[in-house]
């Protein structure tokens, strides 16, 4: 699926993935519950096969959760697919310096001043194990309202002038992608509010 979705978008989709953030979720499907290491464990698993099966044929991977047997996927990828990881933890953190193209926390879980410091370990993490950190996008999954302001702090909100401006300062931080979800009934004018007054106005000016 993620081959096709790659191809029909022109290269341009970028896999996001987690260990399983919700409990109830994977008891839902059967997966069972996890204990936090058997989450990223299983998570690091996870990429290597995903990878193994978009590159190899008759991948087969012996992991401690996960394993394949000779699997193969047809088409493969022509192009690499990126991998952003949205993680907290200092084991999960670890794990996207290592193997991840992305990294992507959401703001209502990791304000400024503790994606800061999440950063630095993911990025200390990627020099530890070789890699160059640049080779890492840091994105910020970030809620918006343009407009009024609801009382709440994981939400940015208010004039366009300043959720713009907000938004630069989390440039200014180190972060270069922003998934911005707006929030509210009125999606369609929010969707237009932040392409016409608020994305421009975080562009470095030519």
């Amino acid at each position: 699926m993620a081959e096709t979705l790659h191809r029909l978008s022109g290269g341009r989709l970028i896999l996001g993935l987690g260990g399983g953030f919700s409990d109830e979720e994977m008891l839902a499907f059967g997966v069972g519950q996890r204990t936090p290491r058997e989450k990223v464990d299983g998570l690091e698993e996870a990429i290597h096969i995903i990878r193994g099966l978009w590159s190899q044929p008759s991948f087969t991977f012996d992991g401690r959760i996960y394993r394949t047997d000779s699997a193969d996927i047809e088409p493969k990828p022509v192009t690499p697919i990126p991998i952003w990881l949205g993680t907290f933890g200092d084991r999960a953190l670890a794990l996207t310096g290592r193997l991840a193209d992305g990294w992507i926390p959401s703001y209502g879980y990791a304000p400024p001043e503790r994606a800061v410091v999440l950063r630095d370990k993911m990025l200390r993490a990627a020099v530890a194990a070789g890699r160059d950190p640049a080779e890492i996008t840091c994105a910020y999954h970030v809620q918006v309202r343009v407009g009024e302001h609801p009382d709440d702090p994981g939400i940015i909100s208010g004039p366009a002038e300043l959720v713009a401006d907000r938004l630069r300062g989390l440039i200014g931080l180190g972060f270069t992608t922003f998934n911005l979800s707006p929030v509210g009934p009125d999606t369609d004018e929010q969707l237009t509010l932040l392409a016409r007054h608020v994305i421009p106005a975080t562009r470095p000016q030519a």
